[in-house]
């Protein structure tokens, strides 16, 4: 799933919800809602069977996969019987962060990412090709790095692909 984030986001999709499927997962692609917050929600519809929903509400892949991947985690990680939506509750609680954790260090396990910290060399090449070792899209290594206070957010935009909504999906 990490190497779908190299594609183009509509292949992906596709490509996503039929892994997804094959897993008892269903995922879904909704237009954010007005006046909300919210970019994706997990939930089990029975004990073989759950639903990732996405907003791709911040039109960027980064935040699209971020979101994806941290759904997956609380279907993997947390309670049946819970519904998580991500957004609702500012990702204050455990279970938020315990999903935050678990969808950064999926994306780029922990070793790689503080070794690529500590050379401390975030140019648009060498984040490119650290997306390359690590087999994962530019945008997301710069989300990471924009999200965590290391990059501004103005630095490095043009390596996150930015989604336009169609009739049926960005």
């Amino acid at each position: 799933m990490r190497a779908l984030t190299r594609d183009g986001v509509p292949q992906s999709l596709n490509k996503a919800r039929r892994l997804c499927n094959e897993a008892g997962v269903a995922l879904s692609l909704v237009k954010p809602l007005p006046k909300t917050r919210l970019s994706g929600a997990a939930w089990w519809l029975s004990s073989r069977r759950a639903v990732i929903a996405l907003s791709a509400r911040h039109r960027t892949d980064d935040h699209l996969w971020f979101s994806f991947f941290h759904e997956a985690a609380h279907l993997l990680l947390h309670s049946k019987r819970n519904v998580f939506v991500d957004g609702a509750n500012g990702g204050d609680d455990e279970t938020e962060a315990e999903a935050n954790e678990w969808a950064a260090n999926f994306l780029v396990p922990r070793k790689d990412w503080q070794r690529f910290i500590v050379e401390g060399v975030f140019t648009a090449a060498r984040v490119r090709q650290f997306a390359e070792e690590q087999g994962i899209a530019p945008g997301v290594l710069v989300g990471r790095l924009q999200s965590q206070g290391i990059l501004p957010r103005n630095r490095l935009n043009s390596l996150k692909v930015r989604l336009k909504w169609t009739d049926e999906q960005p």
